[in-house]
């Protein structure tokens, strides 16, 4: 048996759109600020293997290669596939 399908509601999904609008830029904040933990690590780590400091344009370096590392790591198809299947297994926890 198929269900019925439910009128358009284009008030609720007007709301909907907004706040997912304010979702999706507190998403960003939290991602940028995991990028700069990522950064950090290795700011760190290349810190703990030197006796000077590191030179402002090392750390920029660092961070720079680290987040872009970052950003191919989670582009690699293997990652994509489980990026959707998690988020698969949440929405139909979610549905329950």
């Amino acid at each position: 048996m198929t269900e019925a399908k439910k009128p358009w509601n284009q008030e609720a999904f007007n709301l909907t759109m907004k706040e997912s609008k304010n979702e999706l830029e507190e998403l960003k904040t939290q991602l940028q600020n995991l990028m700069v933990r990522f950064g950090m690590r290795a700011l760190k780590t290349y810190q703990a293997a030197r006796t000077e400091p590191l030179r402002p344009m090392e750390v920029k370096s660092l961070v720079k290669y680290e987040v872009d590392s970052a950003i191919i790591d989670l582009s690699d198809p293997k990652s994509i596939n489980a990026i959707i299947e998690q988020a698969t297994q949440e929405w139909e926890k979610q549905k329950k």
